[in-house]
Order: C-alpha cells, then sequence, then structure tokens
C-alpha cells in the first residue's frame, strides 16, 4: 500500500514540475534570448519482490536547456555580418542622398555658374555681368563646401561611433565575466545543475555583443570566453578586459580601437582585423566610400581651381591691368601627419607641395621608409603601390604630380600619411573681390614686346571664352571634365548604395532564416505549450486517482472487522 501511494506522490510531484515548467515557458514566449526548457524523467529503482521488482514511481532527472550550439553559432555569424552590412549601408545612403539632391546639387551649381561666364562672354565689359560671375563662383564654392562639411561631419559620426562601441562592448564583457561567476557559484551550490536564466542571459549578451563586433565564443567547463580580431581576450572566466577608442597613429583626428590587457597604454588594433558587427561596417565606410568622396570632391576642386588660375593669370582685366597676379581661386595645401610610432626623437616630417595638379590623383598616401632605407608609396583609396622610390637630387619624392619634402632626415620604419585631395576644398575660396578684375582679355604686345594698355584689351573676351571653354575640357586628373568627373561621383557613391543595399538585404534574409532554425529548437510554441498543460494536467489527475483509489483500499482495510 505504501508502496502504491509513494509512486503516486512522485508522479505529482513530477507532474507538479512539468506544469511549472511549461507555465514558465508560455510567461516568457516573448522574452528575448529566452530558451525553451523541457523536462525529463527517470523511473526510481524498484523494490525487489519475490515476484520481481516493482517500480517506485518516477524522479524528475532534469529541466533542460532546449539549446542547439552550432545553429546558434551560425545564427551569431549572420547577425554579425548583417549588423556590419547594415550600418556601412545606412552610412553610404547618406552621402547618396546628399549627392542625388537636386536642390543641393554641385553640378546644377556648375551648370550655373558656366551660363553666366556665357554672359561675360558676351558682355565683357559689362560690371553688372561680371559681379553676377563672380557672385555665382561663391556660390559654387559655398557648395563645394557645403558638400564637404557635410562629409566632415559624417567623419565626426563614426568618432562618436567608435567611441559608443567601444563602450558597449566593455559593458557587455564586463557583464559576461560576471555571469561567468554567478553561474559557477550557483552551479556548484546546486550540485551541478546550471541556472538555465543566467544561461540565458549570458547567452543574450553575447549575441548583442556580437552585432558590434564580432567576437569568437568558447566555452570550457561552463564558462564562456571572448575574444575577438584574431584572437585578442576580451573574457577569461570572471576576468573581462577593456578596450579604449583612442586616436589613430596613423592619423590623431581619427579615433580607432585600442586594446588594454590592464598593462599599460591601449595598443591601437589594426581595424583590418575588426571584421563583422556595426563597428567593421562603420570602418569601413570610413575608410572606404567616406575617404573616396572627399577625395573625388577635392580632386574636381582642385582641377577647377587650378586651371581657371591658369587661365585668369594669362589675361589682363577691366582696367587694362595683367593678371599675373591676380588668381581666380584659392584652393587647399596638402596635408600630412607623422605616424605616431615614429623615431620621436629624430623628429622627421614630410610637406608636399603640387608640381601638376593634372596628375594628381582622388586619393591619401600612406609613405613608408622602409628598413632598407627606400621609400614605399601606397595610393590607400586602392592600395596600388609605387615602390623603392628615391628622392631627386634636391631630396625632393616626386610622383603623382606632387613634391614632397622630408625634413629632418626620416628614420627606418618611419611612416607618414599625406593628404592632398582631401583637403582641398577646404581652403578652396574665389580669390577675386573685384570684379574689374576678372582676366576676360587677352594682353596685346606691341612689336618690341611691351604691352599695350588701351581699350582693345579691356573689352576683349577671347579670355573669357577660354574660361568657358573649360567646361568641356578634361581637366580634372587629365581625362574628365567637371561635370563628368561629378557625375562620376555621384555614380560610384550610387552604385556602392545599391550594392550595399542587396548585400544587407541578403543578409537579413539569411538572418530570417537562421533565425527560424534556432526558433524551431529554442523557440516557445503556444500551441506546443498549452497541449502540454492540458497532458501535465491529465497526469497529475491520474496520479492524484491513484492515492484516492490507494486510500479507497487501506479505509477499506481498515474497516474489516
Amino acid at each position: 500500500m505504501a508502496n502504491l501511494i509513494n509512486s503516486a506522490m512522485s508522479g505529482l510531484s513530477a507532474a507538479q514540475t512539468a506544469l511549472s515548467v511549461a507555465s514558465n515557458n508560455l510567461s516568457n514566449v516573448y522574452t528575448q534570448g529566452y530558451n525553451r526548457q523541457t523536462v525529463s524523467f527517470a523511473q526510481s529503482g524498484g523494490t525487489s519482490t519475490p515476484t520481481g521488482f516493482i517500480g517506485n514511481g518516477v524522479n524528475v532527472s532534469g529541466i533542460n536547456r532546449e539549446y542547439n550550439s552550432f545553429i546558434v553559432n551560425q545564427l551569431r555569424q549572420g547577425q554579425s555580418d548583417y549588423a556590419s552590412t547594415t550600418a556601412y549601408y545606412q552610412q553610404v545612403s547618406q552621402i547618396d542622398n546628399l549627392l542625388a539632391d537636386s536642390n543641393n546639387s554641385l553640378s546644377a551649381n556648375m551648370q550655373d555658374f558656366f551660363s553666366n561666364l556665357q554672359n561675360l562672354v558676351s558682355n565683357p565689359s559689362d560690371p553688372a555681368a561680371r559681379q553676377t560671375v563672380l557672385a555665382k563662383a561663391n556660390g559654387l564654392v559655398n557648395q563645394f563646401k557645403t558638400t564637404d562639411e557635410y562629409l566632415k561631419n559624417l567623419e565626426s559620426n563614426a568618432n562618436l561611433t567608435v567611441r559608443n562601441s567601444v563602450e558597449q562592448i566593455n559593458n557587455y564583457t564586463k557583464q559576461i565575466a560576471s555571469l561567468n561567476d554567478q553561474i559557477s557559484r550557483l552551479t556548484g551550490a546546486s550540485g551541478g545543475n546550471a541556472p538555465n536564466d543566467l544561461l540565458d542571459l549570458r547567452d543574450q549578451m553575447a549575441t548583442e555583443l556580437n552585432q558590434i563586433a564580432n567576437v569568437e565564443i568558447t566555452m570550457h567547463e561552463g564558462s564562456m570566453s571572448v575574444s575577438f580580431a584574431g584572437g585578442l581576450s576580451l573574457v577569461q572566466g570572471g576576468t573581462s578586459y577593456k578596450l579604449e577608442a583612442i586616436p589613430s597613429s596613423a592619423n590623431p583626428q581619427r579615433l580607432t580601437v585600442g586594446y588594454n590587457r590592464g598593462s599599460g597604454a591601449a595598443s591601437e588594433v589594426p581595424e583590418g582585423r575588426i571584421t563583422g558587427g556595426s563597428l567593421s561596417g562603420i570602418l569601413q565606410f570610413r575608410s572606404g566610400a567616406l575617404d573616396n568622396a572627399r577625395n573625388q570632391l577635392g580632386q574636381i576642386a582642385l582641377s577647377m581651381a587650378d586651371s581657371f588660375n591658369k587661365v585668369q593669370q594669362a589675361g589682363v582685366d577691366l582696367n587694362g591691368d595683367l593678371t599675373t597676379n591676380e588668381p581666380f581661386f584659392t584652393i587647399g595645401q596638402p596635408s600630412s601627419y607623422a605616424n605616431s610610432n615614429n623615431n620621436q626623437a629624430a623628429g622627421a616630417s614630410i610637406s608636399a607641395t603640387y608640381t601638376d595638379i593634372s596628375q594628381t590623383k582622388a586619393t591619401d598616401y600612406r609613405l613608408e621608409y622602409d628598413k632598407n632605407g627606400q621609400w614605399q608609396i601606397t595610393r590607400l583609396s586602392d592600395n596600388s603601390k609605387i615602390t623603392n622610390l628615391a628622392p631627386d637630387a634636391n631630396g625632393k619624392l616626386k610622383f603623382d604630380g606632387l613634391e614632397v619634402t622630408v625634413a629632418p632626415a626620416a628614420s627606418k620604419s618611419d611612416s607618414f600619411t599625406l593628404k592632398t585631395t582631401s583637403s582641398a576644398v577646404q581652403g578652396f575660396g574665389v580669390a577675386i573681390t573685384d570684379a574689374a578684375k576678372i582676366g576676360a582679355g587677352t594682353p596685346k604686345y606691341d612689336a618690341g614686346g611691351n604691352l599695350v594698355i588701351d581699350s582693345t584689351g579691356k573689352g576683349d573676351n577671347t579670355n573669357a571664352q577660354k574660361m568657358l571653354d573649360l567646361q568641356k575640357a578634361q581637366t580634372v586628373g587629365g581625362k574628365s571634365t567637371f561635370n563628368e568627373a561629378y557625375a562620376g561621383l555621384v555614380g560610384t557613391v550610387g552604385n556602392q548604395t545599391n550594392s550595399a543595399k542587396v548585400d544587407s538585404t541578403a543578409q537579413g534574409n539569411v538572418v530570417k532564416q537562421l533565425t527560424l532554425q534556432q526558433q524551431s529548437v529554442s523557440g516557445v510554441n503556444l500551441d506546443e505549450e498549452y497541449g502540454n498543460l492540458m497532458r501535465f494536467q491529465q497526469y497529475y489527475q491520474a496520479n492524484a486517482q491513484v492515492i484516492q483509489t490507494a486510500t479507497t483500499l487501506f479505509s477499506a482495510l481498515l474497516n474489516i472487522r
């Protein structure tokens, strides 16, 4: 009789546990990161009798967390790639929207400028026509500056994103390390049963971390270890290691990721080693689409300033004076940064000037003085190289229409960043303030080579016509007109945006498929859990009936007299 009651009581206890688990599943059906739980039953050891072993009921052998690490790892990788492509797409689409805005189009401003140059050609002596040309030139310059400023703001936002991403990563790794400790203690105190809720929370932290920067997750004796960027440890057991947002050694205006193991100053993490996650997408955008856009924009401004200045300085103004010393536009000059890892005692630096702007390329450069005492030049736009470049007789490095001076002498392994076209727009401006100073005419000389000062040259439009002809001249990089170069910039950014959108959409679909696979294992199905509630309720009632039957039998025995 006692065996009958004990078996039924074990069934009641098992049914209660199963109902609690089903109830918990239903309660957490919409909880992010929750993994469905199931109950495992095992029969109790039987009692030996002359007729054989009689079972002693049921035991709850475990409360299982339905979890497939293989699918989860695939999903995390997919989410990391999706976060990267989406972050890149969101950023590059901002440039695309800017360039595609017909109300603030450089193309429209250039067209307006050249249209008014036509008026100057038709009326070279008209002060109003001259003044309008200057006004349109200033409007064009302002549009260049507005566009460049917008791109600079995107770079500032990238710096802010790097800083925020580093803070978020540190927060997640600190929480994961703390959860490692808690899980270890509770598992030991419970005889080896891990707390499922903390396991879910730790996994969710790891998933969210992986969407910022792709990390490698390994498990050892129930403890989660996290590393990134090719093996840099972020979490080991209950210890977390910090990242820092630090100025780039190559360009102090940019923040990048530094790794600090607690032994001093943070060491810079090569950006190429940061793969996946939104942080990777931002870094790729900054060093790729953003830099290329600024460089191409600057190349157009540089070519426009140079070509107009050459024509302007070959003319004669409305006063009959030569405009040799009267440039039409001002333009920004190249800038440079010495790598912070250079030999600081030597203090080498570089400076550059333009020698042939038609040969300049839309790129920044990395100049490296290698261990063999040779200069290696890398065009950062496409990573093409100029190897083993030797200085000329004056100690100058000449390449791509540039002349670079190194002073004092560089030390072996020194590195420098040279920004050329990307800094051009900053100094872009209209040099002429007096409309009469526009060199619309061509100077005339007598037989002795002396300048003839009369009204002939003053009202001449031949030099203004040369300015107008620049609209169709292939001055940008020696192969494109101003409009063609700008259209190329718009087209390049548009293609980058469309490609990024396709990649983001495709990766989003991959994530959806992997999420469905993960949810088929770990997700809570309302219908299924409701069915479990009904099953385990019947299970409970059946065991209760066994107890009632046993009680009836026992009472019958007591009533026998």
